[in-house]
């Protein structure tokens, strides 16, 4: 990427800036009907189109074989291998369509936010998205309630570090890590206990029963 930009496909008039001429504007991602009446926002129709992709996902993973496949291997490999699903296989398709989702982050913030390609354009997606879809438990319900919150916390700390100067872009890293240590990596300290608790109550009120 440094390469193209620096050498290729950089913007002459650009200042020496390592970025590309704007795209044609008849490319841009049009602002979704719904957000007419926010001109100040850089939502556009990638929202949609994220909106039709997470049925999409919840209908190809829960309502389909493949997707049933998919989850056996993910929950038991040992299982699948029994049933005689192949986890390699699933696995690879698995990988190739999660990164062409993840090609749609590009599809945003080239044609519907910056309209142009930008040195790291995609610095921390990566990261923010294994943390939405870690708080979502892997579900598109989850996962759509934690995009909006970490959208929310991302762009309001910006938002926050303009208006005052003792709010930096770090407090929200510390923020986003706070959240998932909580809702993930603190999980399994408190899940065994909280199962074995509602264990002995219904084991209880089986025995008064």
């Amino acid at each position: 990427m440094n390469y193209m930009l620096v050498e290729v496909i950089i913007n002459p008039d650009g200042g020496g800036s390592p970025e590309s001429r704007e795209f044609a504007e008849h490319t841009w991602l049009a602002i979704a009907p719904v957000f007419t009446g926010m001109a100040d926002s850089p939502l556009n129709f990638s929202f949609i189109i994220a909106l039709a992709l997470s049925f999409a996902f919840y209908y190809l993973v829960w309502k389909t074989r493949w997707g049933y496949e998919i989850r056996v291997v993910g929950q038991n490999e040992t299982a699948a291998n029994y049933a005689g699903i192949s986890p390699s296989k699933n696995i690879i398709l698995a990988m190739l369509i999660s990164g062409g989702l993840a090609g749609f982050v590009a599809v945003n913030e080239l044609l519907g936010v910056q309209h142009r390609v930008i040195m790291e354009f995609s610095g921390g997606y990566g990261f923010v998205g294994i943390a939405v879809a870690l708080m979502g438990r892997n579900h598109p319900i989850g996962i759509f309630v934690a995009a909006l919150l970490f959208g929310a916390i991302y762009q309001g700390g910006t938002e926050l570090s303009f208006e005052m100067h003792s709010i930096n872009k770090e407090m929200v890293i510390v923020i986003q890590g706070l959240i998932i240590l909580f809702s993930g990596a603190l999980e399994n300290m408190f899940r065994p206990r909280i199962e074995s608790f509602f264990k002995r109550r219904s084991s209880t009120t089986v025995v008064e029963t």
